[in-house]
């Protein structure tokens, strides 16, 4: 089996040398399988082994016990360990999960700091055949499509699993040829939670009356899947970034023209993979809640916006399709706070509520060159009292270049398509009497530059 685990590792190119590899070590034998097998590739691949371990607390003495065990375990062969104490139970209920998920949003959670203490690097989880074959039974009971069938890989992100095509009786085996010793979670043993059920119900089921090899030709199956999701995926980056316009933390933003061009199957396609970029899976999104998207998407009109599930939102927004994800509060990110400084002439100022920098310089009339601009250019000779940057306030009003009556910024933003939530982060300069530059659009009428101006505001800016 070492000669598997060696393998996999290296045709799939899971661990180089210089890697900081991070593994699950619950202490039951898939985990301590795991640990025996990159204890002897450690010094030969050069890499750093460290163990990640969480007392889900809710099986008392138990938990103690495989708790210390481990910590036995890595001390002996000077490993360091991380340890979490945490009810899952508990969390859970906070959580408003099963206790399943809660514990694998604890786990994860918990693998990603340490990962950022160490300096990143790559998780080692013990995910065996058995999983993979429980993994997709239970996906098809929910219904599922190809994604769902692949079911895990040997790697994905920084997630590796090493001995995904290994067998529980094959780790048994070692372990106990070894005489390596390992915890055992009774729980387990009960039906209590749906895998379980899988595992102890129905698999056997399967085996006795269908096949007694399910579990093999399931893993099979999930590897075509594996296969034929590589293509799809190539596909949808391709129509993803063809319709892609802007991503920030709590959204993406794709062009809703095109995607109303696309047919229902690539729509829903390409509506996962903006989920998937800010959230980083697609768990928890169902066929049900991009089908209700996609229809969505081709009936719906500006200013409309729908809840799907996990946190997420859609809206569309002029010829803007919108994914946003809600903070744990469950808004979205709050509205720009009013902000207003002061100019000083060839300084550049950082302007943190809209995040850019902005810089003005004056120069005289007669050194300016047209083909030298690189920002916006007005008079500077017309400019009364003091010069501040700030966004917009109810009511603002310009006149903008070309026009001789005023005219509201609100009904600016609207025919130019802006985006509500956009419009508080465009940078308004404005002297004591009037605005005059408005970010992206128009500077005031009055302070174009003529054959009399004497000297030159210039004006840049900066997406930080």
């Amino acid at each position: 089996m070492y000669n598997l685990v060696r393998k996999n590792i290296y045709e799939k190119n899971l661990i180089e040398p210089g890697d900081n590899v991070l593994i699950g070590l619950s202490g039951g034998p898939d985990s301590v399988f795991l640990f025996y097998n990159l204890i002897k590739l450690k010094d030969t691949l050069s890499f750093n082994l460290y163990a990640s371990h969480i007392n889900h607390m809710y099986r008392g003495k138990d938990a103690r016990h495989d708790e210390d065990f481990v910590r036995e375990l890595c001390e002996r062969y000077g490993i360091r360990l991380f340890v979490k104490r945490k009810h899952a139970g508990e969390y859970a209920k906070e959580l408003k999960v099963t206790e399943e998920e809660a514990g694998r949003i604890l786990r994860y959670s918990f693998f990603k700091e340490n990962l950022n203490e160490i300096g990143n690097g790559k998780i080692a989880v013990a995910h065996n055949l058995n999983d993979q074959a429980e993994t997709v039974l239970q996906r098809i009971i929910r219904g599922t499509g190809i994604d769902g069938l692949s079911a895990m890989s040997f790697k994905k992100g920084n997630i590796i699993r090493p001995m995904l095509n290994v067998h529980k009786s094959e780790i048994m085996n070692y372990l106990n040829e070894n005489k390596y010793d390992y915890c055992v979670d009774e729980t387990n043993l009960q039906d209590i939670y749906g895998r379980n059920k899988i595992r102890l119900n129905l698999i056997p089921y399967l085996e006795k009356s269908f096949n007694p090899d399910i579990q093999e030709t399931l893993f099979r199956m999930s590897e075509v899947m594996e296969r034929d999701k590589k293509i799809i995926e190539k596909y949808v980056e391709l129509q993803f970034y063809d319709v892609f316009r802007e991503r920030s933390e709590d959204r993406v933003i794709l062009d809703a023209n095109k995607l109303k061009n696309l047919d229902p199957e690539e729509l829903g396609r390409i509506l996962r993979r903006g989920i998937e970029e800010l959230k980083g899976t697609t768990l928890n999104i169902e066929m049900k809640h991009i089908d209700y998207a996609v229809n969505f998407i081709m009936t719906g009109a500006t200013g409309k916006k729908i809840n799907l599930s996990d946190g997420f939102t859609i809206e569309i927004s002029y010829d803007n399709l919108i994914i946003n994800k809600i903070n744990k509060t469950n808004k979205i990110v709050e509205k720009i706070p009013d902000f207003q400084y002061n100019i000083v002439l060839n300084n550049p100022m950082y302007i943190p509520e809209a995040g850019k920098t902005i810089t003005l310089t004056v120069t005289d009339a007669s050194e300016f060159k047209v083909e030298d601009r690189n920002g916006i250019s007005l008079n500077y000779d017309l400019i009364k009292g003091n010069l501040v940057v700030r966004n917009r306030r109810p009511g603002d009003s310009m006149i903008p270049c070309g026009m001789t009556g005023r005219k509201k910024l609100k009904d600016i933003f609207i025919d130019s398509k802006i985006p509500a939530e956009e419009r508080d982060r465009k940078l308004i300069l404005a002297d004591d009497e009037n605005i005059l530059w408005l970010e992206d659009f128009r500077i005031h009428n009055s302070f174009k530059i003529s054959s009399s101006t004497n000297k030159i505001l210039n004006i840049n800016w900066r997406k930080n």
